[in-house]
């Protein structure tokens, strides 16, 4: 799935199962069996389509690691701020 619509910077809500699993770093396979063992957050389905919501995988992450869920980081690439928009401005 090609994400080239977006705004550079802009991450989408919602991943396919491929980008879920290179968002974890893992490969497609390993990616499943994290998540039919309980690691990785379940997928949500509109219709036919399955999708991971990325705050939920990045929750999930900081939980396994044993670090608190940073909300910031939950939310990255929404609206963020960058300190260079008013330098190049």
């Amino acid at each position: 799935m090609k994400y080239d619509h977006l705004p550079p910077g802009l991450v989408p809500i919602f991943l396919r199962r491929s980008a879920a699993a290179a968002f974890w770093g893992v490969s497609e396979s390993t990616f499943d069996r994290m998540v039919e063992e309980g690691h990785a957050p379940r997928p949500i389905r509109f219709g036919k389509i399955v999708l991971w919501h990325r705050p939920s995988l990045v929750s999930a992450a900081a939980r396994m690691s044993g670090a608190k869920p940073d909300e910031t980081a939950l939310f990255s690439g929404l609206e963020r701020v960058n300190e260079w928009d008013s330098v190049l401005k």
